[in-house]
């Protein structure tokens, strides 16, 4: 709607994991890095974790655009609370969409396809990538077939990598099962960007966007990481806003007064 009038080829501020928008800050360019050295050289599982909103699935998706093409399939889980076994049948089905009697199949027979599969892939020189999202709501239960896969890592060679992301608590939850903890070569917690950081992830996304020229006063950044912490769908959100605002009343920039405006209109929605 106000990209016209801010001279926008697209919104900035959109919280889609789009790669052209990659801010490289300091908190998530560590993770890609320690991300693709836990794939590139092979140490099989890594833990990703992060608040809501602080940029976990952008990373995977940034991660997945950067590996070569030996890293593939990456295959992404969402769907955490699926009974243990169907967690398992729905990854052998990902991995091999003939596969589609594994879902009903016993745990034996689905772990032995699985470990067919990926011998296959290693013969073809390819090293899938599993990324399990929301991996911090996995009972006990459901992270003991997860190190039944480990275990299937060990017996290849680590062959293949899986990247377990979710909220903070996702760490201590793994901790208490000693037998994946210990399988766990990469640990990372992403942070809040720093007021600096935050003043040029907005700047970036606005140039990434199309921006020719100046969109908010140099006295609104300090606003924007105050009323955000720093949290990137946070700033998205409240750049997005104020935005909005400013188009509606015919600003030829953003000031701490729409960014404010953006920020509480937000906290009254969340709390409706």
């Amino acid at each position: 709607m106000y990209e016209r009038y801010w001279q926008l080829e697209q919104s900035p501020f959109e919280n889609h994991a789009d790669p052209a928008f990659y801010y490289p800050t300091r908190t998530h360019q560590g993770a890609l890095l320690k991300l693709r050295y836990l794939i590139e050289n092979r140490k099989g599982l890594g833990l990703l974790a992060g608040g809501h909103g602080i940029g976990k699935t952008f990373i995977t998706h940034v991660l997945e655009t950067e590996l070569e093409e030996t890293y593939t399939p990456l295959i992404r889980l969402v769907y955490p609370l699926l009974e243990p076994d169907e967690l398992l049948g729905y990854l052998a089905l990902r991995l091999d969409e003939e596969a589609a009697e594994a879902v009903s199949q016993s745990r034996d027979s689905v772990l032995r396809r699985l470990e067919r599969r990926l011998e296959q892939f290693t013969c073809e020189n390819r090293h899938p990538v599993i990324v399990i999202d929301d991996a911090h709501l996995l009972e006990p239960r459901h992270l003991q077939v997860l190190q039944l896969l480990t275990n299937i890592q060990q017996d290849l060679g680590n062959r293949f990598s899986i990247i377990l992301t979710g909220q903070p608590e996702l760490l201590p939850h793994v901790e208490r099962m000693g037998g994946l903890n210990s399988r766990v070569a990469v640990r990372i917690t992403l942070r809040p960007l720093p007021p600096e950081e935050t003043f040029e992830y907005v700047k970036h996304r606005l140039f990434a966007a199309g921006a020719r020229g100046p969109v908010f006063a140099d006295d609104s950044l300090q606003t924007f990481w105050e009323l955000s912490k720093g949290i990137p769908r946070r700033i998205n959100q409240v750049g997005d806003l104020s935005l909005l605002v400013g188009y509606a009343d015919g600003l030829q920039t953003v000031s701490p007064v729409e960014i404010e405006a953006a920020a509480e209109e937000l906290t009254c929605v969340s709390t409706d």
